[in-house]
């Protein structure tokens, strides 16, 4: 039971300790309390859990559950070498309602993806959730379902994360390179290497390359892994600045990447992974400049929001066509 103390505030002589109330999970909600009400409640939780847990059969035994055995999720390492060996979503994740909810995510990306080429459309996809949900994991795997280079709708993952970036290409390096050799295949890990990097970039060496040309990127697909993160447009034009000697940068990053992507005349689609809560930051970033994904194709873009891990179902969002 999640409980606040204000440690300074002063309870009053005979104050009633605040009702405990419980969510429709049986979660209790998080309570305020002072100091002086704080181990009265405390002591009084010990009957108080036993009737409610009572009252409702589903809720499971304490002593049941504590037995039972540690199904932990993968990591983001394990879960990307299991992506890139060929394994499903469904194959590695947990076998629980939050599972199902992840692998119908997956499919609805990877049809949304599917229909942007087909319709010769812009989409952008926002796919939102708590830390742990997944959002990750449907990014790899969407990813790794079309890394092959010349298919026509390769994706690349990219991320800001320098230390994740690097990790990644190196664990499935290495078991790439192993499986190939173990079918007698001779190669060179710097080989096996590049392949790998090819779908797992850094979002900013990404970025580094729109500036060096005026063609759009090679790929069609791009996911951008905790997109809240993405620079604002004072951030960015610092950035340009001082680093690329770039004066009066007028374009955000996620503006900036977007306008990359519209480079291609034909069809595109942008996979942001965003975390619960820090959807609106991304979405303000967009809108600092007028111009942003779409912007050539008037009424092109399309925005679609799955949530993790409470809905499935993707829904359009408001003021976005």
């Amino acid at each position: 039971m999640p409980l606040v103390v204000a440690t300074g505030a002063r309870s009053a002589e005979g104050a009633l300790l605040p009702a405990v109330e419980y969510a429709p999970d049986g979660v209790a909600r998080p309570l305020g309390l002072s100091l002086g009400t704080a181990a009265g409640l405390i002591a009084s939780l010990t009957t108080e859990p036993r009737a409610v847990l009572e009252a409702d059969a589903t809720m499971p035994d304490a002593l049941t559950w504590a037995a039972s055995p540690y199904h932990p999720t993968p990591t983001i390492v394990e879960a990307a070498r299991a992506l890139y060996a060929q394994h499903s979503v469904a194959a590695i994740a947990r076998h629980d309602a939050g599972a199902r909810n992840l692998h119908l995510t997956a499919q609805r990306l990877s049809t949304l993806v599917d229909q942007a080429r087909a319709e010769g459309r812009k989409i952008i996809c926002f796919v939102t959730g708590v830390p742990g949900a997944g959002k990750t994991l449907v990014g790899l795997n969407l990813a790794t379902q079309r890394r092959e280079p010349d298919a026509a709708t390769h994706a690349v993952f990219l991320s800001g994360n320098g230390p994740l970036v690097a990790m990644l290409r190196e664990a499935l390096t290495r078991d790439d390179l192993a499986r190939r050799r173990a079918r007698g295949e001779r190669i060179r890990k710097h080989n096996v290497g590049n392949l790998v990097k090819a779908f797992i970039q850094n979002v900013h060496h990404f970025r580094d390359e729109a500036l060096r040309h005026e063609g759009p990127p090679a790929d069609h697909v791009v996911i951008f892994d905790e997109a809240q993160g993405a620079w604002n447009l004072r951030k960015t034009a610092l950035f340009m600045k001082q680093r690329k000697g770039i004066a009066n940068f007028a374009h955000s990053e996620p503006e900036f990447l977007m306008s990359y992507m519209n480079r291609h005349a034909d069809w595109a689609a942008i996979v942001c992974l965003v975390g619960s809560g820090q959807e609106r930051k991304f979405t303000l970033a967009r809108q600092e400049s007028a111009s942003g994904f779409g912007r050539q194709r008037r009424n092109s873009l399309t925005g679609i929001c799955p949530s993790l891990p409470n809905s499935s179902t993707p829904t359009t969002l408001p003021g976005v066509r």
